[in-house]
């Protein structure tokens, strides 16, 4: 391969335009070829999705969607979510149900590729089967409870906003795979014709050879990167660990295939390489000195700099992509030292041709190109990452715009008059996978953003061992008294059960809040506090009560408050006989009114219900017609008033129980039938399984507010 003086005259452009056409569509091609066979296919497909369940991200996010498949279907079952998601998470991870899954993404495709198909369906239903036989090795009666059949873990119509956009992608993979060998042949033919039309062939086949292993390198990265972007854009983390999880599935045996094409890549390099111009040495050297010699011209020096502060903030910023690129560009530098080896080796058996030394060949020039292409595309990963986690978040600081709870008329009344939609035992919440016999459906914040503004909370001190929390029974003397009336005899017993297993070294003594047992499920109290924090910061008008059943002394909870800022909110005022209005509450900035049951010291914003500040109602009622208003605790004729409205079936409470009685017009009767019996505004209407129903509704009509499907407070 050698070079005339007459070739040397030739125009360097054409050369260079064909080599980059080359090099783009060979890159596109082998997208082309992967991805349309990967996502066209409805086998390769199915394949792939059955792969990704590998993953134990994947797995559990499996799970729990069909847990809450099944606790749509069967909402009593929402009792027993711990339980189901353990034992779906194991049938998920089995053989049978890949089995199943296969044919079932496989239908779920062929209705995706089909423009005539209106309706998506991913159904499982013999997953049942599977997940009864699970279940009723741990308790035949809880699998008895199962529905009959398992509803689609998918179902999505027309009207879902992503289906128009993953039918054309997957449509358009499957156009585009026939191009894709054509591509190929098209890249070969631009890549040879380069080289004929080069003015000096071994260059330009040299940096050819460079080109194609940096498109194999960054198909390689396509995994990493991927991974990283999932992590950065999707918000909630177990559905972004899901989400990388099923992008590794798809995507990761291109690591391989970029592999391959680096291969081919440095091998063409090496041909173009005269035996003497390889020097592993000095290629060492080039490349260190790329990196750390000085530059003279200002802008060159400029670049260099921003180059290794931009390395040094992906490896703080992202550690573990900025590993995974180091380890593929060191990769390829060491195999490309490893072939140049054995270049040097092979050098004397070659043809007299390919053992020249024409000038002009720089090695080390097209080997830093592409080292510096590959770390400013990783750069731009990270950016974009960065980007996507820094973006503003869906909700905004909303002005209060003279509005108090969602309605102007509430900032003159005062707060005794008021009707507060509450949440019992609000710390329970069907979403959490740990807590056994939840009171909601709902976690704190998803309470709080759906109109929620009292929330009866119960605190203990517990020590962490593992992943449980051993209730500590001794910190507070009255808090043995109540549980077992509380929770019921099955509960204790269950909380027991899970106590004496509980070995090994405790950690540090902390407030959890609990119902009973933190052995059935517990949350850290301070953490908590911080969720009303951002709440309040983020909706300037509201007022919020915390009614704490607390099993903790006061000191606790002041330190609570203190560490979690949630202090900064708290309404320091007198509660009556000047009661202040939700008006000069906002404007004072003390938002959180704090109510404790048993003891509340000497902290001054901390007050005492029963001794004359609160009134209540019974809440052991086991069906509708035995609600009554008659007085319970507190002093019958209190400033403020609690309306307990759930059905009392301990200790594992229905939402089928709170379909029937938390409808608006149930709520509201109840409540004005109350407040004609004891002369008293029901200020807090304390409900089980908040989401379900319409207590906000019922407590805006009380309040003499329109209805509206949400308070305005509470929007995004």
């Amino acid at each position: 391969m050698t070079d005339s003086p007459h070739v040397a005259r030739r125009p360097r452009w054409p050369a260079a335009v064909l080599g980059a056409a080359g090099l783009m569509i060979l890159a596109a091609s082998l997208l082309m070829l992967y991805v349309g066979r990967t996502l066209a296919r409805d086998a390769s497909f199915a394949q792939r999705v059955s792969d990704s369940l590998d993953d134990p991200h994947v797995a559990e996010f499996v799970a729990l969607r069909i847990t809450d498949v099944l606790i749509e279907q069967e909402p009593d079952l929402t009792a027993l979510r711990p339980i189901l998601v353990v034992v779906t998470r194991g049938v998920v991870a089995s053989a049978p149900f890949r089995a199943l899954v296969r044919p079932a993404v496989r239908q779920a495709h062929q209705a995706l590729m089909s423009s005539t198909t209106e309706h998506i369906l991913l159904a499982v239903p013999d997953a049942r089967v599977l997940i009864h036989e699970a279940l009723a090795t741990v308790g035949p009666a809880a699998a008895d409870r199962l529905p009959p059949r398992l509803r689609p873990v998918l179902d999505a119509g027309v009207g879902a906003p992503w289906l128009p956009v993953v039918r054309g992608l997957f449509a358009a993979a499957g156009r585009l795979r026939p191009f894709g060998l054509l591509g190929l042949a098209v890249a070969g033919l631009c890549l040879v014709v380069a080289v004929v039309v080069a003015p000096n062939r071994r260059v330009t086949l040299l940096a050819i050879g460079v080109g194609v292993a940096t498109t194999g390198v960054l198909l390689g990265m396509t995994v990493p990167a991927g991974r990283v972007l999932a992590m950065a854009a999707i918000p909630e983390a177990g559905t972004a660990a899901a989400a990388a999880g099923l992008w590794r599935a798809f995507l990761g045996p291109l690591r391989v295939a970029g592999l391959c094409v680096a291969l081919i890549g440095v091998a063409l390099a090496l041909m173009a390489i005269p035996g003497d111009g390889v020097d592993g040495r000095a290629l060492r050297s080039r490349m260190w000195g790329f990196v750390s010699q000085r530059r003279q011209r200002p802008l060159e020096e400029v670049a260099r700099l921003a180059g290794i502060g931009a390395a040094g903030l992906l490896a703080a910023l992202e550690p573990t992509f900025a590993l995974s690129l180091a380890a593929v560009v060191g990769g390829a530098v060491l195999l490309l030292l490893s072939l140049v080896g054995v270049r040097q080796l092979i050098q004397p058996h070659l043809p007299m041709a390919l053992r020249g030394t024409p000038e002009g060949i720089n090695v080390a020039r097209p080997v830093l190109v592409g080292v510096r292409v590959t770390v400013l595309l990783g750069l731009g990963v990270a950016a974009a990452a960065g980007l996507l986690r820094l973006r503003p978040p869906v909700e905004a600081i909303a002005a209060t715009g003279g509005t108090c709870n969602g309605a102007a008329t509430l900032c003159a009344r005062p707060f005794n008059e008021v009707v507060f939609p509450g949440a019992h035992n609000a710390m329970g919440a069907a979403t959490n996978p740990d807590w056994l016999f939840p009171n909601q459906d709902l976690d704190l914040r998803r309470l709080l953003d759906r109109g929620v503004r009292a929330f009866l909370l119960d605190p203990y001190r517990g020590n962490r061992i593992g992943d449980r929390v051993k209730t500590d029974f001794d910190a507070v003397p009255h808090a043995n008294r109540k549980i077992a009336e509380v929770i019921g005899d099955e509960a204790w017993a269950a909380g027991m059960r899970i106590r004496e297993r509980l070995i090994g070294a405790p950690g540090a003594s902390a407030v959890y809040l609990c119902h009973g047992f933190c052995e059935l499920g517990a949350i850290p109290l301070v953490p908590t506090l911080r969720s009303f924090v951002q709440f309040l910061v983020l909706h300037p008008g509201e007022v919020i009560i915390l009614d704490f059943e607390d099993y903790v002394p006061p000191s606790d909870i002041a330190r609570a408050f203190d560490e979690s800022g949630l202090i900064d909110f708290v309404y320091r005022g007198p509660l009556g006989p000047a009661w202040p209005t939700l008006g000069d509450m906002v404007a004072s900035g003390g938002r959180v009114v704090v109510l404790g049951e048993t003891d509340v010291g000497d902290v001054p914003w901390y007050h005492l219900t029963w001794d004359g500040l609160l009134a209540e109602t019974p809440y052991t009622f086991h069906a509708p017609e035995e609600f009554s208003c008659r007085a319970n605790r507190g002093t019958p004729r209190a400033p403020l008033f609690l309306v307990n409205h759930w059905i009392e079936t301990t200790p594992t409470p229905r939402p089928s129980n709170a379909q029937v009685v938390n409808q608006r017009d149930v709520i509201v009767q109840r409540a004005r039938r109350c407040a004609r019996e004891r002369g008293m505004t029901p200020n807090i209407i304390a409900v089980d399984f908040a989401g379900i129903g319409d207590v906000v509704g019922a407590a805006r009509e009380l309040n003499g507010l329109p209805a509206v499907d949400r308070i305005a407070a509470a929007s995004p």
